[in-house]
């Protein structure tokens, strides 16, 4: 499985390459509104579960906090790369979004034992 992962994230390297030589720097995008509310809609999700696997003390908390973490920095980062004109609007929201995903990975990494 190590090797399969290797081997993916090299052949990533020159793909981002090409697409970064050859993707439009403005494109029209066909169901933005639903991607956008999908997006969101997953994080709700993924809060909401996380908030009750952690009142469980389920023991899979870290994945779902992780899982989560994960969809909130994604967001962040498309609110500021895609913000155009409406910047400012766009840090606020990734100023929000990147505190929720540290408190759900807060959640996700161990606590180390006190001796």
């Amino acid at each position: 499985m190590k090797k399969l992962f290797w081997a993916a994230g090299l052949a990533l390297l020159p793909w981002i390459a090409v697409l970064g030589m050859t993707l439009p720097d403005v494109v029209a995008a066909q169901h933005w509104r639903l991607a956008w509310t999908g997006l969101d809609a997953a994080e709700a999700l993924g809060l909401l579960l996380t908030a009750w696997l952690l009142g469980r003390g389920d023991t899979r908390t870290p994945l779902v906090a992780t899982a989560t973490a994960t969809l909130l920095l994604a967001d962040a980062w498309l609110d500021v790369v895609t913000a155009g004109d409406d910047v400012v609007f766009s840090l606020l929201l990734a100023g929000l979004e990147v505190p929720l995903a540290l408190a759900c990975l807060t959640v996700a990494v161990p606590r180390p034992a006190h001796v």
